[in-house]
């Protein structure tokens, strides 16, 4: 499997928050994908353990050449994670990975290639074996592919459908590559009101309300190593990070009713059921979102 060689520079970035074994698998994806013009930008998100995270990104400056390591002294959580990555890149794409993804030369190729058929292209995600939304245009089952290796269920689906792609309702934000202008128009991912959840849609809304294109490649898979992130803890700790889940889940839906003037009293009714060209319209198009400077964690 050939490495995708970057001619224009990109960025990929990386969070994590706990996890160190799947974090290694995660780098170890990005090294055999790419090569060429490319930094790394790692957010540490004041993972638990004794810095295990942070010690092994700063390693990986011996093995990459461009690389900015940043470490949290406090849980920011994954919209602050995301905004310390686009913020800090000098790239016009930048590509944010999940420690708990695991990324391809296909993909990469792919990503950037839908990205760059239109000049109104905001953001370009992909496929992948497993995307909390449960949309069929979104996951990918192993079981009609001729592998079962995710490179060559890549490869295959790469072959099969490339230069296809939908318009996205709404951005499921663990993997995706975002045109450096849709951030010059709309800003970063509002910190502001949101932690961990609803971030990444309101991106995307805000994206949309200035008639940015926010898509879907049918062509670019990712394998995601679904639930590895839970999965690692003792039943204890799992537990524990299951309730906060859910807290941080009623907490940013509060956050997001608010902004875009839902009734309180409303329900989650799941991201499938809310009517995106409604919510879109709310939008305050004139505000443009702006970021903290997080250099006092860098590493």
């Amino acid at each position: 499997m050939n490495k995708y060689f970057c001619k224009e520079k990109i960025t990929i970035g990386v969070s994590v928050y706990g996890n160190l074994e799947a974090t290694k698998n995660c780098i170890e994806a990005i090294k055999n994908s790419l090569d060429g013009n490319y930094d790394i930008i790692l957010v540490d998100d004041c993972s638990p353990g004794n810095d295990e995270i942070k010690n092994f990104f700063l390693d990986l400056k011996k093995e990459f050449k461009n690389i900015k390591v940043f470490h949290f002294s406090e849980n920011l959580g994954y919209v602050e994670s995301v905004n310390c990555i686009l913020s800090n890149s000098k790239s016009n794409k930048i590509i944010f990975v999940s420690n708990d993804i695991y990324i391809n030369p296909y993909f990469i190729e792919e990503l950037i290639n839908i990205s760059d058929i239109e000049d109104r292209i905001g953001y370009v995600r992909g496929v992948s074996n497993f995307v909390d939304n449960n949309m069929a245009t979104h996951n990918i089952s192993f079981k009609n592919k001729t592998h079962f290796n995710p490179n060559e269920v890549a490869k295959e689906i790469f072959l099969k459908e490339k230069n296809n792609f939908i318009e996205d309702k709404y951005l499921v934000g663990d993997c995706f590559l975002v045109n450096k202008e849709l951030i010059e128009k709309i800003g970063y991912f509002d910190c502001s009101n949101f932690k961990d959840y609803f971030g990444d849609v309101d991106f995307s809304l805000r994206a949309k309300a200035l008639n940015f294109k926010c898509i879907l490649s049918k062509g670019a898979f990712c394998f995601h190593h679904k639930h590895t992130n839970f999965e690692y803890l003792p039943i204890k700790e799992k537990k524990e990070k299951m309730q906060r889940r859910q807290y941080f889940i009623a907490e940013d839906w509060a956050r997001f009713k608010l902004k875009y003037k839902f009734p309180n009293n409303l329900v989650f009714p799941g991201i499938n059921r809310l009517n995106f060209n409604e919510i879109k319209n709310k939008v305050d198009k004139k505000k443009v979102v702006e970021v903290r400077d997080y250099s006092q964690y860098l590493s």
